[in-house]
């Protein structure tokens, strides 16, 4: 049977309408996994947590930062929270040389919480996802021995259509116990409307990252 152009342009709108919709239903609901009770640490009253955003650019907030106002996620999160989110992004950042600096960052500011967005730069390289796994594992494990409580962002691996997290970012999850928010920037990045670029949100986009974070962190996930 022959489609009639008509007939194929209104399924390709059809298909391009139910992705829209399909991605804000997984704005609004995330799947998680963790073994760890972050809300105590936020309840706390007598000693607000100690939190620090870790990561590249998507920390840092590139596409995000006109005119000398700062409208990353960390910052964002910040005002949601109530309490200071240090910012320790670094534009083009990849997981094998971050773990030096993420020691040094754990001993600066003794965190309670660790927001942790690595390895999008080395997916975009090419780089094998066994190592990048294994670089994620030891930052999760260097913070856990550190006593902080770690939230990991998982980053999406380049498609032509659908934009999902790279499954590397479940594996450490579940191997290390750690609350994962899964698809939040994969699914703000598949909204035209809430990217600066093909890789990075606007001020917007990091605006619902800082909301879902702010979920998590006060236990409404």
């Amino acid at each position: 049977m022959k489609i009639s152009k008509s007939e194929l342009l209104f399924i390709i709108v059809a298909l391009f309408v139910g992705l829209h919709f399909f991605n804000q239903y997984k704005l609004d609901n995330h799947t998680t996994t963790s073994d760890e009770n972050i809300a105590e640490l936020f309840y706390d009253t007598q000693n607000p947590p100690v939190i620090v955003a870790f990561g590249d650019s998507l920390t840092y907030g590139t596409g995000a930062r006109e005119d000398g106002i700062d409208r990353s996620y960390p910052a964002q999160l910040s005002k949601l929270l109530g309490v200071d989110v240090i910012n320790e992004g670094v534009p083009g950042e990849m997981a094998s040389r971050a773990q030096k600096r993420f020691e040094s960052v754990l001993k600066k500011y003794n965190p309670d919480i660790v927001i942790l967005c690595e390895g999008g730069n080395d997916i975009l390289r090419s780089r094998k996802h066994d190592l990048i796994k294994n670089d994620l594992k030891k930052m999760v494990e260097s913070a856990k021995s550190a006593g902080a409580k770690v939230i990991l962002l998982g980053v999406p691996e380049p498609q032509q259509f659908f934009l999902r997290d790279a499954k590397l970012y479940r594996d450490v999850a579940n191997e290390t116990g750690v609350l994962y928010l899964e698809d939040i920037i994969s699914d703000v990045l598949s909204d035209g409307s809430l990217r600066k670029d093909q890789i990075h949100p606007n001020a917007k986009g990091y605006a619902i990252i800082a909301q879902k974070i702010d979920k998590a962190i006060r236990g409404g996930l």
